[in-house]
């Protein structure tokens, strides 16, 4: 006798087009995106996230902010009293198994630390998507810092954050900042910020999701005065083009990120003396994925001047009083060490002409290379003060590209920690009398 003699043909009928519609649902989710594509797209990235942040989130090691050593030594390496600028240096990164900001003397000696207390800071974090979350707050590069004379700290980390000398909480800025905090003339902050575009395209054909960069201007109080969205300010300034340029697809992604805005400078009246063509509080802003760097007015958002190259994917331009704009071109070319380009540099371009310099790297005898941040400082007596992040490297060259200052984070034999800013600052800028805080941080 048959095995399927007695078999009911109707409902093997209707098993079979109910899993042949399963199927063809399937095919189509994967196919258009629809319901429940964003559900397992997230957790698919949630398991993978937790497999490779496997080290990060036991707090067995740091992998985020490990890279390959390229430089010999630990903590100060070199040291030119008399050739290195004077002052005490403010470095972030990682450090001794924490994010910190911390304030050194040119033997490397901490003099006032500030540890990245995240659960402290933030007690929830509503502010960042829940597919876009960190899943440990080692996951979230600080990058960003100031240091103001009475010895606070404002820095980037999961939003801007006020700590006081002594490293408790003055005040959060509840956004998802990034990249660079600048001091503004009122005494606030200009600080770098995103938007995430769901639903509706704010920027047609741009698809959502996607993040939208903006520039958040802060009060000394840490709330918001007003915010600029950079994609409406090159929409409203007529160059659409660069968005579109390059064939470039704009296809829903909850990462997609269309211009990478990773600095905002004003322009002070001690600078403004070499740029008749601009005006104290106008703006230079660096955006990477279109290698441009502007100056517009938040008056009236109409950009002033604008320059595309040669720096590839730069970060940190700063007005100088000379009438030039100095740029951290990372230079990035897609490899561990920048040897098909030749490795970052410390480019001057003159804006009134366009005409540029290369101050320093790009050469053998002048090895840095930062795939990713990185930033740079002109300092008083010529010298260059150089963040090379992802060497773990804060280096200090005079005006013939000699080293006189060098300080490596080393994390074991072969790896470095990530350095995410350097800032050198005069010791008759503090106004406090001391760094020492009873059950405080200071050392």
């Amino acid at each position: 006798m048959s095995p399927f003699k007695n078999v009911d043909k109707a409902k093997v009928s209707f098993y079979a087009s109910v899993l042949a519609g399963v199927f063809a649902y399937g095919v189509a989710v994967g196919t258009y995106e629809i319901f429940p594509f964003e559900q397992i797209h997230f957790a698919k990235r949630s398991l993978f996230q937790v497999f490779d942040e496997r080290e990060m989130l036991t707090k067995t090691k740091p992998t985020k902010h490990i890279f390959t050593a390229r430089y010999e030594g630990n903590g100060v390496v070199t040291h030119d009293a008399e050739g290195m600028a004077p002052g005490l240096t403010l470095i972030t990164g990682f450090f001794d198994g924490a994010l910190e900001v911390r304030l050194i003397d040119p033997s490397g000696a901490v003099v006032n630390r500030w540890p990245v207390r995240a659960g402290e800071i933030w007690d929830n974090l509503d502010h960042i998507p829940p597919e876009l979350r960190p899943t440990t707050s080692w996951n979230a590069a600080m990058n960003g810092a100031v240091l103001l004379p009475d010895g606070s700290v404002v820095f980037n980390h999961f939003g801007l954050v006020k700590l006081d000398r002594c490293g408790e909480v003055l005040w959060l800025v509840r956004r998802v900042t990034h990249h660079s905090v600048e001091p503004a003339r009122d005494g606030g902050f200009w600080v770098g910020a995103k938007r995430y575009i769901r639903g509706r395209s704010k920027h047609p054909p741009i698809e959502p999701p996607y993040e939208e960069d903006t520039i958040l201007h802060i009060s000394a109080g840490g709330t918001i005065v007003e915010e600029f969205s950079i994609l409406d300010l090159l929409i409203k300034n007529g160059l659409r083009a660069v968005l579109f340029s390059n064939n470039r697809t704009f296809d829903p992604n909850p990462e997609f990120d269309v211009i990478h805005l990773n600095d905002v400078d004003e322009l002070t009246v001690a600078d403004a003396v070499g740029f008749p063509q601009f005006d104290v509080g106008d703006l230079l802003v660096s955006i990477r994925q279109p290698n441009m760097v502007l100056v517009f007015d938040p008056d009236t958002e109409v950009i002033k001047w604008y320059q595309v190259g040669p720096w590839i994917q730069q970060h940190d331009a700063d007005f100088h009083a000379d009438g030039r704009i100095t740029v951290f071109d990372n230079n990035y070319d897609r490899t561990e060490d920048g040897s098909v380009f030749g490795g970052s540099r410390i480019i001057a371009v003159d804006p009134a002409s366009g005409a540029t310099e290369v101050m320093y790297g790009g050469v053998d005898d002048q090895p840095m290379y930062s795939r990713t941040q990185g930033d740079h400082q002109l300092l008083g007596n010529g010298n260059i003060l150089m963040a090379e992040a992802e060497a773990g490297r804060v280096l200090e060259v005079d005006s013939r590209g000699r080293v006189v200052w060098e300080f490596i984070n080393r994390y074991s034999d072969d790896e470095v920690l990530r350095i995410s800013d350097a800032i050198r600052y005069d010791r008759d800028y503090f106004s406090t009398d001391g760094w020492a805080c009873s059950g405080g941080v200071s050392e």
